[in-house]
């Protein structure tokens, strides 16, 4: 075991690299295909606060806070017991509500938050299908497919952000939506396929070409249907067509991630569909 004062716990900021390391090192020790902390590691790069441990001089461990939400990644070593001196290093110093996303798979990591008073929430499903995949989805009648790329472009994103605010019952920022869907680097007008009814837009499944830590993926990054729409199978044509459009671009696998107890039932649906859960990840909660 090893001696709690060979362990250096400061608020040093390491190099992005080392942090970037760090969490992939995790992900990949769990067999999480996702590298969910990649978006987060660059919007805190310009202030990275949070507690690092270091051993040796390599980084073993850190704790980032983005909000309420907290980043933690723990480097396992033959050096270091587990799953208590880092962790414990690393939790100490938390405090108030907050929120942290685990690979299910990482029960040691899991075992310290439990013991440092915090509770397993919701679970994070990521789920594949392997390309090229036949589907006899077919849209609802009265609905037709519209292309996003043309003069109406802006309008359309416009559009599709308030269809998302609809379909899950949320306010979001305009601003916040741009920055996630159209300002990404990966952003492909041709990769959103959108819905059209008599009423308008009806559904929306935004797609784009990622590099994740195991492979190159066409990813679903959102999947949306109105509530007047649903129950015809939508989602599932909307769905196949994207997944259409990756296979032409030569891609063998689609990802997609979904709430384990979303009310929709949209897990049991990928499922039907043909897609196969390769991952999870679970959302820890504390109450100061």
């Amino acid at each position: 075991m090893t001696d709690n004062r060979e362990l250096d716990v400061s608020d040093r900021a390491p190099q992005q690299g080392e942090l970037h390391e760090l969490f992939l090192e995790q992900d990949l020790r769990c067999g999480n295909v996702e590298e969910w902390a990649a978006s987060h590691l660059l919007a805190l790069a310009a202030r990275p606060a949070g507690r690092y441990v270091r051993w040796a001089g390599a980084l073993v461990g850190a704790a980032l806070r983005d909000g309420a939400e907290l980043l933690l990644a723990v480097a396992y070593r033959d050096d270091l017991d587990r799953p208590g001196t880092t962790t414990t290093a690393l939790l100490r110093s938390s405090s108030g509500t907050e929120e942290c996303w685990v690979p299910s798979a990482d029960r040691d990591l899991e075992g310290a938050l439990a013991a440092h008073r915090w509770r397993p929430s919701t679970v994070d499903l990521q789920l594949r299908l392997s390309l090229p995949a036949p589907s006899d989805a077919s849209l609802p009648e009265g609905v037709r497919l519209v292309d996003l790329a043309g003069p109406d472009e802006v309008i359309l994103h416009h559009a599709v952000h308030e269809l998302t605010c609809e379909a899950f019952g949320v306010a979001s920022h305009l601003e916040k939506f741009m920055a996630r869907y159209v300002r990404d680097p990966a952003y492909d007008a041709a990769l959103w396929v959108l819905g059209q009814d008599r009423d308008g837009l009806c559904g929306a499944a935004i797609g784009r070409v990622r590099q994740l830590p195991d492979a190159l993926v066409g990813h679903v990054a959102n999947l949306v249907v109105a509530p007047r729409a649903r129950g015809q199978g939508l989602a599932a044509a909307m769905l196949a067509e994207l997944c259409q459009r990756f296979a032409y671009r030569g891609l063998l696998l689609a990802q997609l991630g979904s709430h384990a107890d979303n009310p929709s039932g949209a897990s049991s649906m990928y499922r039907h569909l043909g897609w196969v859960q390769v991952s999870s990840r679970t959302r820890w909660q504390r109450s100061a």
